[in-house]
């Protein structure tokens, strides 16, 4: 099943912006998570990236005060995101980087903080994070929508 692009959400971010382009189900987190939780972890791609950073979203779930995001990340103009120029270039040029954005947060006095990223893994990073940082299992689950 393709995913369908159906809105486009601009979030403001510290040096310029991130965009998040998704098709959510009728399930889907509500809006203002939604925007707080994107705001949050695009600030941090684009933090450690350098440049703006756009998420196509592939999976976003939150239960309770935890959330977990699976995007891929694209350049200003929808393309593939470039590691040129970033600390990541030498790995993406020897194929150890691929446009996976991943992210544990959480939820601490109303305020999303990020307490796991993996950029451009090329393998599923979020295998130890449940028991690690003590998030719901569930939230990782496959099936459980966007």
């Amino acid at each position: 099943m393709r995913p369908i692009l159906l809105a486009i959400l601009l979030v403001p971010a510290v040096t310029g912006e991130v965009c998040a382009q998704t098709a959510p189900p009728a399930s889907a987190v509500a809006s203002s998570e939604r925007l707080g939780v994107l705001e949050v972890a695009g600030n941090s791609a684009q933090t450690q990236l350098g440049k703006p950073v756009h998420f196509e979203v592939q999976r976003l779930r939150v239960l309770g005060d935890w959330a977990f995001l699976h995007a891929r990340m694209q350049g200003p103009n929808g393309q593939p995101i470039s590691y040129a120029g970033t600390r990541y270039e030498d790995a993406s040029r020897h194929g150890q980087k691929s446009a996976n954005y991943d992210a544990l947060l959480q939820r601490k006095q109303g305020q999303w903080s990020v307490q796991a990223e993996a950029i451009g893994a090329t393998d599923v990073p979020w295998t130890d994070w449940s028991h690690r940082y003590g998030a719901p299992s569930s939230l990782f689950d496959e099936g459980s929508g966007n």
